[in-house]
């Protein structure tokens, strides 16, 4: 906190609540807001939304090594890789989604969560905290939110998740990847929380329209004047260059191919998406790594038996 400049009222401030039910569409209006509005005119931004279920890892991270990829595709499961660094998270329409926009000087992600945190405490009766890790948690370390930031030309961003009302076992899923501890990689690895929580253990029926509304309300009083914008659909003639930001988030470039260099089981060497090494006979070199299986080293094992059988068989 030492470092964050006073919390004073400031000329205007804007909020934009997004409709929209994409992560893709979501994360491309966050980053048109980022790299286009002028915020000498719209002062500080806040943008809330919700989205149908998604995996989101960082920047810098590893699919494979984060999520358990064939769950979620199998599940019907978004996937989407931000331009934030930081760990990976679950979205749902269970979750509420919060970005805070600012000139880097103001940037202040302590200020912004005990802001959140002091909003829902002062409203359902709780006692959130906010931690020096910028997470929120629970007194007994149940954690309902995590944090990453983006910071680039002057101007930075900060978004959490808030779970509310979400599905933690489909969360917990999700996220529990086949290829832990099998995995060499330089890649940004998340740190897992020791439990995970949500607002609704303790205020029975709350919902994310309940919450999203506590925070838009104190947003305002942070200002002598806000506008509040709502987002129903994206397009190229509302934000220009919008839909190319969003082809890229969906590419398989950037999801997968931005993927440090890895190493499985000893076995695969995967750079840039594509297989470079592999002693297994399933993953040919040069194609895109995506597994057939989750346990790959049986699976290779298994084939390599079958084999075996066969040529004893025919030379017998």
């Amino acid at each position: 906190m030492s470092k964050c400049l006073p919390s004073v009222i400031k000329s205007v401030g804007s909020i934009y609540v997004s409709s929209c039910k994409s992560i893709h569409e979501n994360l491309a209006l966050e980053e048109w807001l980022f790299r286009n509005l002028d915020l000498e005119k719209f002062g500080e931004v806040a943008l809330f939304w919700s989205n149908y279920p998604a995996v989101v890892i960082g920047r810098h991270q590893n699919p494979f090594l984060e999520a358990d990829v064939k769950f979620v595709d199998e599940n019907g499961i978004d996937f989407a890789r931000r331009h934030s660094g930081g760990g990976t998270v679950y979205h749902g329409f269970g979750n509420l989604n919060i970005s805070l926009l600012t000139t880097h000087k103001n940037h202040c992600r302590p200020r912004n969560l005990q802001w959140i945190a002091g909003v829902i405490n002062k409203n359902l009766g709780l006692n959130l905290i906010a931690t020096k890790r910028d997470d929120i948690i629970f007194p007994d370390e149940r954690k309902v939110s995590g944090t990453a930031a983006r910071i680039a030309r002057g101007r930075a961003y900060h978004h959490l998740t808030l779970l509310i009302n979400e599905d933690l076992d489909i969360l917990r899923q999700s996220l529990n990847s086949p290829f832990k501890n099998r995995i060499t990689t330089n890649a940004t690895q998340s740190v897992p929380a020791k439990h995970v929580g949500q607002i609704s253990q303790e205020v029975e029926g709350i919902t994310v329209d309940e919450v999203k509304n506590l925070l838009i309300d104190s947003f305002k009083t942070q200002f002598e004047r806000t506008t509040v914008t709502n987002i129903n659909s994206l397009s190229d003639i509302s934000f220009p260059g919008i839909n190319k930001t969003q082809e890229e988030l969906l590419s398989w470039e950037w999801r997968f191919a931005k993927t440090p260099r890895f190493i499985l089981d000893n076995i695969i060497q995967v750079e840039n998406g594509l297989i470079k090494e592999s002693s297994n006979s399933k993953y040919i070199v040069g194609s895109k790594f995506y597994p057939i299986s989750n346990d790959i080293f049986h699976h290779e094992q298994e084939h390599q038996q079958q084999k075996s059988n066969k040529t004893g068989h025919l030379l017998s």
